[in-house]
């Protein structure tokens, strides 16, 4: 009886300790949230909307409004200079949203740039698709440009990955810059 005792007061005493230790996972995104900012990329913990949120997302059973929204990690690029004449845009992983992009959708309206413009959106599309990590998300403004995921590193190593991400926000901050850069020239005399 006495030995019950015993181990009963150590699992009252180690249980928070244990508890409060990092698992592998919590240390891998550590690492990974380090090495990013390393890298120059700011991060942060964001909500995007869910744009696949089925009605019971949205609404109780009780029929209380629910807020069908993704937790997630992003990682900032900021730009070294404001593009005001650049695209502006947030996409998001969405399964009935697909005008721009197949399998991706807009949160919110797209801006200087047109819905239409299939040269532009088809690069765009070849950049967000290589992008790694479980990317539910990617956001342009003239300020910055974002990757917003679910931190999955699929086998590959936390600097992979981070050059992934940050080489796939340089794309689309050079693309942006070339069409600010073309949009402030003063127009031809032909």
């Amino acid at each position: 009886v006495a030995w019950v005792i015993i181990i009963g007061v150590l699992l009252v005493a180690i249980g928070p300790v244990l508890y409060v230790i990092p698992s592998k996972r919590d240390k891998q995104l550590a690492a990974l949230r380090a090495r990013a900012r390393v890298s120059g990329l700011a991060v942060d913990i964001s909500y995007i909307p869910n744009l696949n949120a089925t009605g019971s997302d949205k609404v109780s059973a009780g029929g209380k409004k629910r807020d069908a929204r993704i937790k997630c990690t992003t990682y900032t690029l900021v730009l070294p200079k404001q593009m005001q004449e650049a695209p502006g845009w947030h996409l998001a992983r969405s399964e009935t949203d697909n005008v721009l992009i197949a399998g991706w959708g807009r949160i919110g309206a797209v801006h200087r740039i047109s819905i239409s413009d299939s040269g532009y959106w088809n690069t765009v599309r070849t950049i967000v698709e290589a992008l790694p990590g479980a990317c539910i998300a990617v956001r342009a403004t003239p300020y910055e440009v974002s990757w917003q995921g679910l931190e999955r590193l699929d086998g590959q190593s936390i600097d992979q990955v981070v050059v992934e991400i940050k080489a796939g926000l340089e794309k689309i901050a050079k693309l942006h810059s070339q069409i600010d850069k073309e949009r402030q020239l003063p127009p031809s005399r032909t």
